[in-house]
């Protein structure tokens, strides 16, 4: 273990310093003992030198450079200068030889206020709300309630049929002083818990009794003198210093403070004053005699009491602003949050035509996932500025969540179309204004609601047949469409429907959203008949979905992957499929989109692996050596311990892990965290990974070296155009190269012709799927199929 050599240094002078007091303590009480002539001054000289050299020790340390940042400790120089200053005006005691008070006395009590600066400096171990002069005054107010006993008591009957004097002045003002310091020293420990505040807390009460019980003894004149409490100052000044050179400012200890911090202080500190200026009231009450020094501490200790009220009183207001700033405004972007906007949309007077509209950032987790969560939070930052100066004076704009924003205000449905447009533009500016954020794509989709606070909801409105399902809302981050911003201002729908209350005013813009997602994004959708019958879908579907995984109803198919130099069969993709009662087929596109977005993915995943696993047992599928693809959600992937799922359910059904394929789709590229190590974890344990949909959104060669892929599967849409496309067939041929690269296989999908069968054979591909090699069929017709092009290899 290495020993910093400052910290050595000052541990040797310490124990010398600490070595001197206690020989000047040992002589101090040879000398009270023997109450020999001098021996008081003697004492009063010991203790005095004892005092310069700790408070020197002291003063010195701080001089030097101090942890964290390497400064020089303020507040050990200011301490260890009262010190010195009170260890001067004792060794002037001792040479006068005066009784109290004396110029020594003087010179002894400023000492005080430099002390309670010095201990005002100090860095609090626990951080707190409270400004360390609210600390101050807490400890002068415990102080003068305290000094109000303790003069009724101990000091009083001194004073009792002597005039009001300067000695009664002093003493009253030492008192206070004294009992100021301990108290601020106890305070300070009770509120940061440091052990090393404690020590000095009992070094400053060994020198507040020893220095009260000197100057009662002055005031008195008793004779013989308390020795003894001298020996208390010459053994407080080491302690005090030892705590102090000791303590540093540390993180906060959840267990150890459980209490705010600084509450324990204020309540303490409220406690004892009333109670302290109750009783020493009716002491006063029930003595004879009129004590000035007591009625002008009461006076005090009231003014003290009331200016601490007003400071908690601003104290509280700030507390409270902050509090309604929290509450009310989101902390990144300075926004309104949801709560404002809702109770500004229930404030809407009747007959005053409102829009909402909702504006989500197409592309925000490219950001985030390439280029950082800092990137992304500045972005968020730039969008609210430019949403800001886009809308009109009277308009709100709110931040409702994590890249989503919504902005009221009044006019028709034409006027939140044509604010719409100007607020798409706004933020594809605000990528220019994050460097680094124009190389991803960052556009808005805006879905607009009409809001009138006197109007009706008219009647539930149908559900939307076969065509509005192809308008059912996408994964934000999956879809790709053409930009179709210019066709957003011509939204003149008669059927507009208008929404009354805060929540069905978001779900409708919310659902003209997802509308505009799906249908292209950098757009603006108005809520009108179509959006609602979709809407009414979604919904629908996903109340349907829940019982349908109740009832385990979703099924499995499988579409067969062809060798195309040999012509066999060499694997198949599971494919769920999903015929409900009421909704008749439901395309996997649309009822895994609305799995996705409620979380039923995981248990359909589930679900799905289990009837893919019996099916292919059961027809013997993994005998006949196919690979079996089962699709995984990122969603599946994000959840702890999902590899040990995988692992137990081949167990269970005794199928060999290195046939059974994961196929994610290219978003799992990007992801980080939990979904990467389960992939990781997956492919450790001999699962053969393949990524689908490849070529089209997240493809990059980087990505393959930091995330296991063994096979790669060429997406639908760039096959669909290989015949007609330059474009496509340069891209399919890239992404060929770039297996050979990284050594993987291909698989082109979606091959429908024999146009295109014969194009991606010539252009190399060894493994083909799509309707051109078989339909999704039953386990028992693929098995059928591979018998018939005959078994492939091992």
């Amino acid at each position: 273990m290495t020993t910093n050599p400052s910290t050595t240094v000052r541990d040797v002078a310490f124990g010398a310093v600490a070595f001197v007091a206690v020989a000047c303590a040992a002589a101090l009480t040879v000398a009270g003992i023997t109450q020999g002539i001098g021996a008081r001054p003697l004492a009063t000289g010991l203790t005095g030198m004892v005092a310069l050299l700790c408070g020197s020790l002291l003063a010195w340390n701080g001089t030097r450079p101090g942890p964290p940042d390497g400064e020089p400790v303020r507040y050990r120089q200011i301490l260890g200068a009262a010190l010195m200053l009170w260890g001067t005006g004792q060794i002037v005691n001792a040479l006068s030889g005066q009784g109290f008070p004396t110029i020594g006395d003087s010179v002894a009590f400023v000492a005080a206020p430099l002390g309670v600066w010095g201990l005002l400096s100090v860095p609090r171990a626990v951080p707190g709300r409270h400004p360390a002069w609210r600390l101050g005054l807490d400890s002068v107010l415990l102080g003068v309630t305290v000094a109000l006993p303790a003069w009724h008591f101990a000091f009083a009957q001194v004073f009792t049929g002597r005039p009001f004097d300067a000695d009664a002045v002093m003493a009253a003002l030492v008192l206070i002083a004294d009992l100021t310091v301990i108290c601020f020293a106890t305070l300070a420990y009770v509120r940061d818990l440091d052990r090393n505040l404690l020590v000095a807390a009992i070094g400053a009460g060994l020198y507040t009794v020893g220095d009260l019980v000197t100057m009662r003894a002055g005031l008195a004149g008793t004779d013989p003198w308390p020795w003894w409490a001298s020996l208390l100052w010459c053994l407080a000044w080491p302690v005090i210093v030892y705590g102090l050179l000791r303590y540093e400012p540390r993180p906060p200890d959840e267990l150890r403070a459980p209490v705010d911090p600084d509450a324990r202080g204020v309540i303490i500190t409220t406690t004892v004053s009333l109670v302290l200026l109750v009783v020493s009231l009716a002491a006063l009450l029930v003595d004879d005699h009129t004590d000035r020094i007591a009625l002008v501490l009461v006076m005090i200790a009231v003014v003290v009491f009331g200016g601490r009220e007003m400071l908690n009183t601003r104290i509280r207001s700030a507390l409270l602003r902050r509090l309604n700033e929290e509450a009310t405004a989101d902390p990144l972007t300075g926004l309104a949050n949801r709560r404002v906007l809702q109770a500004q949309m229930a404030r809407l007077q009747q007959g005053e035509p409102w829009c909402l509209l909702t504006v989500d950032l197409d592309g925000f987790k490219d950001v985030n996932d390439l280029l950082g969560h800092a990137t992304g939070d500045k972005l968020l930052v730039a969008v609210a500025h430019r949403l800001a100066a886009a809308v009109p004076p009277k308009a709100l704009v709110s931040r409702i969540g994590g890249d989503e924003f919504a902005v009221l205000l009044p006019g028709s449905i034409q006027v939140g179309t044509q604010v719409g447009q100007t607020i798409v533009t706004a933020v594809r500016q605000s990528a220019a204004d994050v460097e680094g954020v124009t190389r991803v794509e960052v556009s808005a989709s805006i879905g607009v609601a009409a809001v009138d606070a006197k109007a009706l909801i008219e009647g539930a409105v149908p559900l939307g047949d076969h065509q509005d399902q192809a308008l059912s809302p996408a994964d934000p981050d999956e879809s790709d469409g053409p930009d179709d911003s210019e066709d957003a201002g011509e939204q003149t729908d008669p059927s507009v429907q208008t929404v009354v209350d805060p929540l069905g005013a978001l779900s409708a813009s919310g659902a003209a959203l997802r509308v505009a997602k799906a249908t292209g994004r950098n757009r603006v959708e108005v809520y009108n008949s179509t959006v609602a019958r979709i809407r009414q879908r979604r919904l629908r579907v996903e109340e349907r979905l829940r019982t349908a995984v109740e009832t385990r109803a979703i099924t499995v198919q499988f579409q067969p992957i062809v060798d195309l130099r040999r012509g066999v069969v060499t694997s198949a993709e599971a494919l769920a499929r999903w015929t409900d009662p009421q909704l008749g087929r439901v395309g996997p596109d649309e009822f895994i989109t609305v799995a996705e977005q409620t979380g039923l993915v995981v248990d359909i995943g589930e679900q799905i692996m289990e009837a893919t696993l019996s099916s292919a047992v059961k027809e013997g599928l993994f005998d006949r050596g196919l690979r079996i693809n089962c699709n995984v959600s990122p969603v599946q992937l994000r959840v702890p311990g999902f590899h040990q799922v995988v692992q137990e359910a081949l167990t269970a059904h005794g199928a060999p892990r290195e046939q059974f394929v994961i196929e994610v789709t290219e978003q799992v590229l990007v992801e980080e965290g939990q979904a990467a190590q389960t992939l990781h974890r997956l492919a450790a344990l001999g699962f053969t990974i393949a990524i689908d949909d490849f070529g089209t959104g997240y493809s990059a060669l980087g990505y393959l070296q930091r995330l296991p892929a063994d096979i790669l599967k060429i997406d639908r849409a760039l096959t669909s155009s290989l015949v007609s496309e330059p474009r496509s067939r340069a891209i399919t041929r890239a992404v060929l190269d770039l297996s050979r690269t990284v050594g993987v296989s291909v698989v082109v999908e979606g091959v429908e012709t024999s146009q295109v069968d014969d194009l991606v054979r010539r252009m190399g591909v060894g493994f083909g799927q799509g309707l051109h090699y078989g339909h999704a069929m039953s386990a028992s017709d693929l098995a059928a199929m591979t018998d018939r092009l005959g078994r492939s290899g091992p």
